[in-house]
């Protein structure tokens, strides 16, 4: 389970907003189960035109993933958008399930086939005669 922080700068972030923002990111803890949590900051400007700045940051064990989108005054869009690149960050940093628990063993033993075994003691056998 993670931990969810709204936060808006000269935006009501109601709870419909809250609803739909806490919706979209119940997806990314879907894709990844090691989300620890999840800050959302939605921020707007009013350079000219209005636009919609959404970043958040998601936390995973060694990890810190941050994405950030404009847009022209739509939530939905932006959080689709926001959704999709830490969507794609979060599978490159995904355990991988064949690899994980493994480890070299220090006493670990090489196996050879009885081939490798035939070609190594006639290779041994030419070094004695000084063959080789």
């Amino acid at each position: 389970m993670y931990t969810l922080n709204i936060s808006g700068h000269h935006v009501q972030s109601g709870e419909e907003v809250q609803e739909l923002v806490k919706e979209k990111m119940d997806h990314l803890a879907r894709v990844n189960n090691q989300i620890t949590s999840i800050k959302v900051i939605l921020n707007t400007e009013k350079h000219g035109i209005h636009e919609l700045i959404v970043e958040a940051s998601v936390h995973i064990p060694g990890h810190d993933l941050f994405a950030n989108v404009k847009t022209e005054k739509q939530l939905k869009p932006a959080l689709d958008l926001l959704v999709g690149k830490l969507e794609k960050q979060l599978i490159k940093h995904k355990p991988n399930p064949k690899t994980a628990g493994r480890q070299h063993h220090i006493n670990a033993q090489d196996v050879e086939s009885p081939v490798e075994k035939q070609l190594q003691a006639e290779f041994d056998e030419l070094v004695e005669r000084e063959v080789i």
